[in-house]
């Protein structure tokens, strides 16, 4: 399609309405503003100008598709989805006429003027979940294009959402308005590849969850300006809906947290079983995430329900602030990063190759690549006994509900949503170490979101310390970030580990090694990153660890914990 495609219909009168200049196109339509004479108005018309490619029975499907759409978008009555003037045909032409929308679409607004603030989005989420509730519950419509091109925006900044109906809704109304299904074709089924459901992308029936995926990835451009799935082809894109995790925002973008990243994610979700049932769900969770971003709670080492305490409490017991620390937000404010970037591209190479070679051989190059890139270093086994177990019940880990002994096992069960449970080895300072343990996730949602780990050189009222996490989605990721105290946290580095077992119950061994300000990290034998360097001036020197479990519900166990002092030559 070029940009001179329908300028010849510049200056011509269309019903009431005299055409002034081209606003967009799109499929096979074209959009224009035009000035309406009764009313005096200006108006958006959409015209259908069918491709030279049709032959005359596609051109008739696609005229029925057309004003199928008007009609049945014409039945929608909603603040925030805009409405049908009034639609027709003339010289062979189909138009629908509606509202001008001076403020153009999303996809024009973060282009020129970059990504949306947690506000904004938030904003704009509430009034779509809005118009798509009363689409799905009401009228049982599916929209099947959700995307940031079809939001408009007025000039007061409320949004609408257009071109309602054009796939699903059609299927379901055909019959009742002209007494005959229309036949089925790829571009009915596929919508917009970028932005397509998976049940959508497998050309399965589909329900109002469809509608919350695109959602999902509409409010994932909205914050990062890019798309979680690219390809060079549409095959490959819709291959990626149905496969491939989406990347983490938290580390794409610095002030999304791992729980507002997690509703993204679940919003995200392959099976529609697995997301939120309706877009309201989706909005009030993305409400509450942000909401919750900044709020401190104390934690109760039996149990009992949090408090709301001022982060800056200096009349606690140095065993209440180890409490009050245990329970600090779920909060991560990350650095922006593009550690996904190789990542995905594997991940679509794996694709194809699953297609055209067979997933058993995939399986073995990747086998065979993990096995030859594993350092000489201890794995997944019990490290030689170089001293005493530090894990003992010895009254230096706290212990108490979220935090308890089981057969000389540590375990940390995080009871309260939206908080990190965190334990530090009380009295006893570490300067340049080498730690092994062995870690094992019992229970986690593996959404993304029940990130665990060690923490090292921590401060003795635990403001300030280093965290190496590890998580389970995506096939294994990891970060190590530094938190400077007051929600303050700096991210040295993180993406995928492929060496992790996701498994639940699976055992990985996790070894640490810290010299002076550079860290390396192992799982499971192989090493993570190259070796890292805090190079800024709030280094960390010397002080306690500890292990982090994150979301509610995560159980984590920690056993055989192994410290040794590094000797410098």
């Amino acid at each position: 399609m070029t940009t001179a495609r329908g300028q010849f219909l510049i200056g011509k009168v269309i019903g009431s309405c005299v055409i002034e200049k081209l606003l967009g196109q799109g499929g096979s339509s074209t959009v224009f503003l035009a000035q309406q004479s009764a009313p005096e108005r200006k108006v958006a018309i959409k015209v259908f100008l069918p491709h030279s490619y049709m032959n005359v029975q596609m051109q008739k499907e696609f005229y029925k598709r057309f004003l199928l759409e008007a009609e049945a978008a014409s039945r929608l009555d909603h603040p925030n989805i805009l409405p049908i003037y009034s639609y027709g045909e003339q010289d062979g032409l189909p138009y629908i006429i509606m509202p001008y929308m001076p403020g153009g679409t999303l996809r024009d607004y973060v282009a020129t003027r970059g990504c949306l603030s947690l506000s904004q989005a938030q904003w704009y989420l509430e009034q779509i979940a809005g118009a798509l509730d009363y689409a799905h519950q009401t009228h049982g419509y599916v929209h099947c294009d959700v995307k940031p091109a079809n939001i408009l925006l007025d000039s007061d900044g409320s949004s609408v959402l257009t071109d309602f109906g054009i796939a699903y809704m059609m299927q379901q109304e055909t019959v009742a308005i002209t007494g005959q299904p229309l036949p089925k074709s790829p571009e009915l089924l596929m919508g917009t590849p970028d932005y397509i459901s998976p049940e959508q992308a497998l050309g399965q029936p589909l329900d109002g969850r469809s509608d919350i995926y695109s959602l999902g990835i509409t409010l994932f451009y909205l914050l990062t300006g890019t798309l979680p799935f690219k390809a060079d082809s549409t095959i490959a894109v819709a291959l990626l809906q149905v496969h491939e995790p989406p990347p983490a925002l938290s580390l794409l973008r610095a002030d999304i947290s791992p729980y507002t990243d997690s509703v993204i994610q679940k919003a995200l979700a392959k099976r529609p079983d697995d997301r939120y049932q309706t877009a309201g769900e989706f909005n009030a969770a993305f409400t509450q995430a942000l909401q919750d971003v900044g709020t401190v709670y104390a934690i109760d080492p039996n149990g009992k329900p949090p408090s709301l305490q001022d982060k800056h409490t200096k009349d606690l017991s140095s065993n209440a602030q180890r409490v009050l620390l245990a329970a600090k937000p779920f909060v991560r404010v990350k650095s922006i990063s593009h550690w996904f970037s190789l990542p995905r591209i594997l991940v679509t190479m794996v694709l194809l190759l699953t297609v055209t070679v067979g997933a058993a051989l995939v399986g073995e190059l990747i086998v065979t690549h993990i096995v030859r890139g594993a350092p000489n270093v201890t794995g997944l086994t019990v490290p030689p006994n170089v001293g005493d177990d530090n894990l003992k019940n010895n009254g230096d880990w706290p212990t108490g509900g979220t935090f308890f002994f089981a057969d000389n096992q540590y375990h940390i069960q995080n009871k309260l949503a939206h908080n990190v449970a965190l334990a530090f080895y009380a009295n006893h300072q570490y300067t340049n170490f080498r730690l092994t343990v062995i870690t094992s996730e019992l229970q986690g949602t593996q959404d993304g979101a029940d990130y665990y780990g060690v923490a090292l050189r921590g401060s003795a009222d635990q403001s300030r310390y280093y965290l190496f996490e590890v998580v389970a989605w995506g096939g294994g990721q990891y970060q190590f970030s530094r938190y400077d105290g007051d929600g303050h946290w700096y991210i040295l580095a993180g993406g995928s580990a492929p060496s992790l077992f996701s498994k639940p119950g699976k055992s990985n061994t996790i070894i640490v090694q810290a010299s002076n300000n550079t860290f390396i990290f192992w799982i499971n034998g192989t090493r993570i990153h190259a070796p890292i360097t805090d190079r800024t001036n709030a280094a960390l020197a010397t002080g306690e660890v500890g292990f982090s479990v994150e979301e509610q519900g995560t159980e984590v166990m920690f056993s055989h914990l192994y410290i040794t002092a590094l000797h410098r030559n």
